[in-house]
């Protein structure tokens, strides 16, 4: 079991002494780069339209592994050439993938990512059953969790699996860093969450609002009203609302914070949020205060941003 005793004041883990798993969706992107999104019956040429493992799960195992941790990927991807491609990707990361399961006769799942040509970008995405991620296939990493000192997740899962992975991780002693994306549409479903075993989490500003109740007025709050809105109604301990150009807002132990972002043009912003939570997850738990682990995490953010693609722009610490 890892050593997951609480650094005290003023202490740090190494990053490199640090157990990691993520759970989620690992995919294909598929990068378009178009100066418009096209419209149905629209027929143009993109500027570039290529392949690469990706999706959030992958995007934040990377990081942290480029930051040093020890990274365990919990998911599915099919028997197929884009599956084969994701693994190895990881593994050329020094992640480890033998929780991460290849299912037969199934397709790896694909991510279309219009990126446009000021950085902006849209996804457009589907899991079929075939390589859903399951509860049993949560059950079945029990042992890399039990090890780990912090599991990161996302909302690629069934509203099954995020109970099972949020349940286990507890009954593990194990700290949960939840990035609630996509959001979940469906609000009983939110509210049954257990986030009373969730530690910390980590929406940007459209998250933030569809986690908030729905016949509460909480969802017209102004953005740096969220993070304390949600810790509220969620009863979490820490909640960090990103809120791209304009920084973000966190709130811990009552006290809410804002902090600015860099100013910088960006090429793709494609990854900024993957990169941000994890690297602020690997400060954080490796004893960093709040305001040092923000900050390297806004750092991250904006390596990626200055570069196209998803894994790739994650930054390394060489």
């Amino acid at each position: 079991m890892a050593d997951r005793s609480v650094p005290a004041a003023g202490e740090r883990r190494p990053i490199e002494e640090l157990r990691f798993v993520v759970v989620g969706a690992y995919v294909a992107d598929c990068f378009v780069n178009t100066p418009r999104l096209p419209a149905w019956g629209d027929e143009y040429q993109a500027r570039s339209i290529r392949t690469s493992p990706g999706g959030k799960a992958l995007n934040q195992a990377v990081a942290l592994a480029r930051l040093g941790a020890q990274v365990t990927a919990v998911g599915v991807v099919g028997d197929d050439g884009l599956g084969r491609d994701v693994v190895a990707a990881l593994a050329r990361e020094r992640i480890d993938v033998s929780w991460l399961q290849v299912r037969g006769n199934a397709a790896t799942s694909v991510c279309v990512c219009f990126v446009g040509d000021e950085g902006e970008t849209s996804f457009v995405w589907h899991i079929d059953d075939e390589v859903a991620v399951t509860p049993g296939t949560v059950l079945a990493a029990d042992l890399a969790i039990e090890r780990a000192d912090a599991v990161l997740m996302t909302f690629e899962l069934p509203v099954s699996t995020i109970c099972e992975t949020v349940n286990l991780a507890s009954r593990r002693g194990v700290r949960v860093i939840v990035q609630p994306a996509p959001p979940l549409a469906d609000a009983a479903a939110v509210a049954s969450l257990p986030w009373d075993k969730v530690e910390v989490v980590v929406p940007n500003e459209t998250e933030a609002r569809a986690l908030l109740s729905a016949d509460q007025t909480d969802r017209h709050l102004p953005a740096e009203e969220l993070a304390s809105a949600l810790a509220c109604e969620l009863s979490v301990p820490s909640v960090v609302v990103t809120l791209g150009e304009s920084g973000c807002v966190a709130h811990t132990a009552g006290v809410t914070r804002r902090y600015p972002a860099q100013r910088i043009e960006p090429v793709d912003t494609t990854g900024a949020s993957d990169a941000f939570t994890a690297t602020f997850a690997a400060h954080l738990s490796a004893g960093a205060p709040e305001i040092d682990a923000i900050h390297a995490g806004q750092a991250a953010a904006a390596c990626a941003i200055r570069q196209a693609g998803g894994h790739e722009s994650m930054p390394s610490s060489g």
